[in-house]
């Protein structure tokens, strides 16, 4: 069997005022053919994995483009696709393949491009055919879109946040792609729109008990994979929000009735997992009325979804009070920051 995988994965602010250009998948990470060399690297640790298990199972492997940029603003129309196109490029003077295994987000955007991994996946299924399975491994912050589910043959997102569990879905994806070549397996996808924009952590009750039940239902009845795609709320884009999907063997009526019961105990807790923010003067107000240090986060300007870090509005409702003693910084290694006297 031959095997193809590659990563091309950014998280993008459509309201950000940073592009997303070379300079910024240069720094995250850009690799032609051997990021899979370096296990220890965010660029390679999932590509190390999939190469692992292939080679056990005496798979050729052929390993393309792995390019990351950390979260910004939109991709600067070139420069997706000459990733996008390289990685074809790969695909096509390689073939055939059995398996397609890709490492990406799923809420990537460029210039003229609302759906980047809709759009690559759909090139790709044009190159290989239908016969080849193809898999995608995605951020749980993804925004789903029918492109996207009609070209994989299996969509797998992390079930946790913070993201600790890559490598358990990306060992997932490889075993359900690995049965569906052999003809061990028939994944069908069915999808439930929850219809809501949140944030939601899973370590946190009531989601742990959710997700905690999701692992439960998985490898029974046919059930081979359920995934909680929480959707990226910094994107203006169609397809942004909260989605689950239930990939069953073979049975998508079955596959449709579980996601919609799912979907919908997530709609039933929105009251329970809407997350908590103060507005600037009550969170002002409670941090004079506490003791020791205090720290006021601006989570809309956070540079991890892609904002500039630049906002001032708590800066200036510490100048109008006359606070002393404060600081405030811009992350990022930016070096600059201020203190009041």
């Amino acid at each position: 069997m031959r095997c193809f995988m590659a990563l091309l994965a950014t998280e993008t602010n459509t309201f950000s005022a940073l592009p997303t250009g070379w300079a910024a998948f240069r720094e995250g990470g850009l690799k032609h053919g051997d990021a899979s060399a370096d296990p220890d690297s965010s660029l390679g640790v999932l590509l190390a994995e999939w190469r692992g298990l292939a080679e056990a199972d005496q798979m050729t492997v052929v390993e393309g483009t792995a390019a990351a940029a950390q979260p910004a603003g939109r991709t600067l129309r070139p420069v997706y696709e000459a990733l996008r196109d390289r990685i074809l490029r790969e695909i096509g003077e390689a073939l055939p393949f059995d398996i397609v295994l890709l490492n990406l987000h799923g809420a990537m955007v460029a210039e003229g491009y609302d759906d980047c991994e809709g759009d690559l996946l759909a090139r790709v299924r044009a190159l290989v055919g239908p016969q080849t399975v193809i898999g995608a491994e995605l951020d749980l912050h993804c925004n789903m879109t029918a492109a996207m589910f009609d070209n994989a043959d299996a969509l797998i997102a992390y079930k946790e946040y913070p993201h600790t569990d890559e490598i358990a879905r990306g060992r997932e994806l490889y075993a359900l792609c690995r049965a569906a070549a052999l003809k061990e397996v028939r994944p069908r996808t069915a999808v439930f729109d929850c219809r809501m924009i949140s944030m939601w952590r899973t370590t946190e009750a009531p989601m742990r008990a959710f997700v905690d039940r999701l692992q439960a239902l998985e490898g029974h009845e046919g059930v081979l994979s359920i995934s909680f795609g929480h959707g990226f709320p910094w994107s203006d884009v169609p397809g942004a929000g909260a989605q689950l999907w239930v990939i069953s063997d073979g049975d998508v009526d079955q596959a449709g009735r579980l996601a919609a019961e799912l979907g919908e105990e997530i709609y039933r807790l929105r009251e329970a997992t809407r997350p908590s923010a103060l507005k600037v003067e009550a969170a002002l107000e409670r941090a004079l009325a506490t003791e020791g240090l205090t720290v006021l986060a601006d989570v809309a300007d956070n540079p991890g979804g892609g904002a500039a870090s630049d906002s001032t509005f708590i800066l200036q409702a510490l100048l109008a009070r006359g606070v002393t003693g404060a600081g405030g910084g811009l992350p990022m290694g930016s070096g600059r920051g201020a203190d009041l006297p």
